[in-house]
C-alpha cells in the first residue's frame, strides 16, 4: 500500500450494504491482497554497472535545463526592473540588461502566448512552413466534436464553459501554468486517502502493443514467467459502493502513482460524492515488484484491459467480451499526462469492446509523433522540460531495471548521455522493447497513431465517449499532438482545447492554491455523469 496515504480499514467503505459486499467478494476472485508471486531478488550490480544519478553526466541537462526555465520565468520581470535602473542610475549597462531580457522575452512562445492572450507565439501551428517562412496555421481555443452524435452535443452543452478558462494572472507563461500548481499546491490537503491495494495478473506481453493490445489476457494455463502484475489501489466512499455511481479507474503521470496530488485530488472529491475509486499503478512504479524483462513502456494497452475486466466483473459479474458489457457499464477511465496518452490509446484500440463508459485524457497525446515537430514549442520542451523528465525516468524506471537493460544490451553510457524524453525513448526504449524506430513505438502508442490515414482509422475505432483535455500553451506535449483538424471527423472523440493552462496545470484565481486542480476534476465529475446517463 502506498506509504504516505495508507490508514486503516476505512478503504473497504464502512457500509455493510449487499452491493458493496457482493463487489468484496467478486473483487477477491479476480485479485489477491498480496503480490502473487515470490518477490524477485534484487539483482547486485558493481560499481561501474549502477546509474549514478548525482554525477555530472546526468545533471548536467538537468542543470541546464532549470537555467533555461530561470531565465524565462525572470526575464519578463527583469525588463523593467533592468530599465528602471538604467533610467534612474543613467546606466548603459542596466539598459542593455534590460535590452538583453527583452529580446529574449520575444523569442519566448508562452510569454509572447500568454501576453497577447494568444493572438502572437505560433503555438500549435506546427511551426512555420519552411518555404515560406509563414506560419502553418492558428490553433484556436473551443469544444470540438461530431455535431450530429447526440451524446457529444449533450456532453460539450455540459463543459462548453470551460473552454473560457482564465488562468492566475501572476503565472504568465506555460511554464508558471504548470510548475505553480505543483509549488503552491499541498498535496496532504484534504486528509488521506485510505487505498486499499489489489493485485491483478497481466500477461507479461512483448511489444509491440498492436492493434490487439487490448484483448491480451493473462492465460490461466501457462508458465508462471509469462506473467506479470499490477497494482489497484481502490478506495470506497464512506458508506461502500454505490452501484448507481459512475466508477472512476485513473491511470497516473510518466513518474508518479496513486499518491500524486490530483490523483489524490480526484480521489478525494470523487468518493466525498459517493463514487468508487480505483488507481492502476503502472508496473514497475512505485517500487513495486517486476517480475521478468517487459518493464513498463507507453504503448502496452493490455495492463489496462486486464484491469478494466477485474473491475467490470467485480462491480457487474460480467467481462467486457460480454455482449452489451459496455452499454452497462459505468467505469470512466481518466488518465493524466501519460495516464492520459494510455487512455486515448486503450479506448481506441479496444473499440467495441472497452468495457468503459468514456474516457477522459488530461495533457495526453493522440500522435506523440508530433512532439517531434521541428517548431519553437516542441523545441521549447526539449530544452526545458524534458531534461527533468528524463532524470526521473531513470531514477523511476530505468535504475531499478539497470540489470535488465544490460541484459538487452543498454550500457551505462548509453543512460548517461540521454538528455530528453526523446532520447530516452530512442536510445533506450526502442532498443530494449524492440521498436525499430521512435515513430514506430509513437505510433504504436497513440490513439491516432502517426496522425496518417491510419492512425485516423484506429482513433475513429472508439466506441464510448472519448474527451481529451488540452491546452494551447502546453509546453510539454505540444498543441500539435491532438490532431485538432481531424476531431470533428470521428464519431465519439471530442477534444476542449483552452488557450491557456499548462500541462496538468489550469490553475485559477488570485489564489490558486484554494481552487487547486478543480478545473481538472469539475471536468471529470462533469464528464461522469454525462457519460452514464
Amino acid at each position: 500500500m502506498p506509504q504516505s496515504e495508507k490508514g486503516g480499514s476505512a478503504g473497504d467503505g464502512s457500509s455493510s450494504n449487499g452491493d458493496h459486499e457482493s463487489l468484496l467478494k467478486r473483487l477477491g476472485e479476480v485479485t489477491s491482497p498480496e503480490y502473487p508471486f515470490p518477490i524477485p531478488e534484487r539483482v547486485k550490480l558493481d560499481k561501474k554497472q549502477r546509474i549514478h544519478l548525482t554525477s555530472y553526466a546526468n545533471l548536467k541537462p538537468l542543470l541546464s535545463s532549470m537555467g533555461v526555465f530561470w531565465l524565462n520565468i525572470h526575464c519578463p520581470m527583469l525588463i523593467g526592473v533592468f530599465a528602471l535602473l538604467g533610467w534612474y542610475w543613467s546606466s548603459k549597462i542596466c539598459a542593455s540588461l534590460a535590452a538583453v531580457c527583452l529580446v529574449r522575452t520575444l523569442h519566448d512562445p508562452f510569454v509572447l502566448h500568454y501576453v497577447t492572450d494568444g493572438k502572437r507565439g505560433g503555438l500549435g501551428g506546427g511551426g512555420n512552413c519552411k518555404t515560406t517562412g509563414v506560419p502553418n496555421g492558428k490553433a484556436e481555443a473551443g469544444f470540438f466534436g461530431n455535431a450530429k452524435n447526440e451524446k457529444v452535443v449533450r456532453i460539450r452543452s455540459k463543459l462548453k464553459n470551460f473552454v473560457g478558462y482564465a488562468p492566475t494572472p501572476y503565472l504568465f507563461s506555460g511554464d508558471l501554468l504548470t510548475m505553480g500548481p505543483f509549488l503552491l499546491f499541498k498535496g496532504s490537503k484534504g486528509g488521506r486517502v485510505h487505498y486499499k491495494r489489489y493485485w491483478i495478473k497481466v500477461p507479461a506481453a512483448p511489444a509491440p502493443d498492436g492493434d490487439n493490445g487490448p484483448t491480451k489476457t493473462a492465460p490461466t494455463k501457462c508458465n508462471d514467467e509469462d506473467l506479470e502484475a499490477v497494482a489497484l489501489d481502490i478506495v470506497f466512499p464512506k458508506d461502500g459502493y454505490q452501484p448507481e455511481k459512475p466508477t472512476f479507474l485513473i491511470l497516473h503521470g510518466l513518474n508518479g502513482g496513486s499518491t500524486e496530488p490530483y490523483v489524490l485530488d480526484l480521489a478525494r472529491r470523487a468518493t466525498k460524492e459517493g463514487h468508487t475509486v480505483a488507481v492502476m499503478i503502472n508496473r514497475g512504479l512505485m517500487k513495486t515488484p517486476l517480475r521478468g524483462y517487459q518493464a513498463f513502456h507507453g504503448a502496452r494497452t493490455s495492463d489496462v484491459g486486464c484491469t478494466v475486466d477485474a473491475l467490470n466483473y467485480a462491480l457487474y459479474g460480467t467481462s467486457r467480451f460480454d455482449n452489451n458489457a459496455g452499454a452497462n457499464s459505468k467505469i470512466v477511465l481518466v488518465g493524466f499526462s501519460m495516464g492520459g496518452i494510455i487512455a486515448a490509446n486503450y479506448a481506441a484500440k479496444s473499440k467495441e469492446h472497452s468495457g468503459l463508459a468514456g474516457a477522459v485524457c488530461f495533457s495526453g497525446c493522440l500522435s506523440t509523433a508530433k512532439n517531434l515537430l521541428d517548431c519553437p514549442a516542441s523545441k521549447h520542451s526539449e530544452t526545458v522540460w524534458q531534461p527533468a523528465l528524463a532524470w526521473a525516468l531513470k531514477a523511476t524506471i530505468v535504475k531499478p531495471s539497470m540489470a535488465k537493460f544490460l541484459q538487452r544490451g543498454v550500457t551505462v553510457k548509453e543512460v548517461e548521455t540521454v538528455n530528453s524524453v526523446a532520447d530516452i525513448d530512442r536510445d533506450l526504449v526502442c532498443k530494449y522493447h524492440g521498436y525499430k524506430t521512435v515513430y514506430d513505438y509513437y505510433e504504436d502508442m497513440s490513439a491516432g497513431g502517426s496522425g496518417d490515414e491510419k492512425g485516423l482509422k484506429r482513433l475513429n475505432g472508439a466506441k464510448v465517449p472519448l474527451l481529451a483535455v488540452h491546452a494551447i500553451d502546453d509546453p510539454i506535449a505540444i498543441y500539435e499532438v491532438m490532431l485538432a483538424d481531424e476531431i470533428s471527423k470521428t464519431e465519439n472523440v471530442m477534444l476542449l482545447a483552452t488557450k491557456h493552462g499548462g500541462h496538468i496545470g489550469w490553475p485559477y484565481g488570485l489564489f490558486p492554491s484554494k481552487n487547486r486542480w478543480n478545473f481538472m476534476m469539475d471536468i471529470a465529475m462533469e464528464f461522469a455523469s454525462e457519460a452514464t446517463a
